[in-house]
């Protein structure tokens, strides 16, 4: 998937094998294109978590989500936790799926919150593992080739 501005200029791509070697599920994000910023793995367990990695391969943090299996009314809070799993401090720090219909992110698919300190390269590498979560977790049949971001 490629992510472009409003000149058309791609300045992220998203990565994702076709390759599962043993079952693993990972995204690179690149930016600019061809080198990586980013990786983010799913975990295999009963609840959604997700590794999230820096250039290196690093682990920055780590995501945890809700059981899907019984959705109701309440939003899906993916919790953004640091490396001893404890939350981030404030409210920032959580991917937001929200339920409602109405209200100030009527129509969202997602809603990100993290840091304003955070490094640029971890906030791009965060807007792909939205798209991830969206691919991974609802399973969506279609992934939009372009992406334009304003």
């Amino acid at each position: 998937m490629k992510v472009t501005n409003v000149s058309n200029q791609e300045v992220i791509r998203l990565v994702h094998p076709r390759f599962h070697c043993c079952g693993r599920n990972e995204l690179e994000i690149q930016s600019p294109p061809g080198t990586a910023i980013g990786y983010v793995r799913k975990n295999w367990h009963c609840l959604p978590k997700f590794t999230v990695m820096d250039e290196e391969g690093e682990l920055a943090f780590k995501i945890e989500g809700p059981c899907l299996c019984c959705t109701c009314c309440e939003d899906d809070n993916f919790e953004l936790l640091s490396l001893n799993e404890e939350a981030t401090e404030g409210s920032s720090g959580k991917i937001l799926k929200p339920s409602s219909t109405s209200g100030p992110n009527a129509g969202a698919d997602f809603v990100l919150r993290f840091p304003s300190n955070l490094d640029v390269k971890m906030k791009a590498t965060l807007l792909g593992v939205c798209i991830f979560i969206d691919y991974t977790c609802y399973n969506t049949e279609t992934l939009p080739v372009w992406l334009t971001c304003l």
